[in-house]
């Protein structure tokens, strides 16, 4: 089997009652030793008081995860669903045919969130999402 394919077990799939081995009901399959990856990278925007509701308690929004890409993923989704940002710069970065595209409309051989000035390339995209709300970048090993 590959990484592409998925297998459905019958009574996984079958109509009738919500009950154990049939409809929506599942047993996850956890192999010991494979360890989830812990989040490392993360990213608070101070918002404006009238996105209070969207904050946390101390009035940030928080985006974290394993990486630099799926932090600013998330937050790019937060700011197009609920900012009024009129120019939402494209999705951060993606590698095609060996090349690495930027959001920027620059391309590189490598990917600029190895080297060390990653969190600085993370700033300056969480600035155009997110105009004048005050950012903290933070990167745990």
């Amino acid at each position: 089997m590959t990484s592409s394919e998925w297998l459905v077990h019958p009574n996984r799939s079958e109509l009738g009652p919500d009950k154990p081995g049939r409809n929506g009901h599942y047993r996850g399959l956890r192999d010991p030793r494979v360890r989830l990856p812990v989040e490392t990278c993360e990213a608070r925007v101070t918002l404006p008081r009238k996105m209070s509701r969207l904050a946390d308690h101390d009035g940030a929004a928080t985006f974290s995860g394993a990486s630099w890409l799926f932090v600013v993923g998330a937050a790019r989704t937060f700011a197009r669903t609920h900012t009024e940002v009129e120019d939402v710069p494209p999705p951060f970065g993606f590698k095609d045919g060996g090349k690495w595209w930027w959001w920027d409309d620059t391309t590189s051989e490598e990917s600029i969130l190895d080297g060390p000035d990653a969190a600085g390339y993370v700033q300056e995209y969480l600035e155009r999402l997110f105009p004048g709300m005050p950012i903290t970048l933070s990167e745990s090993q």
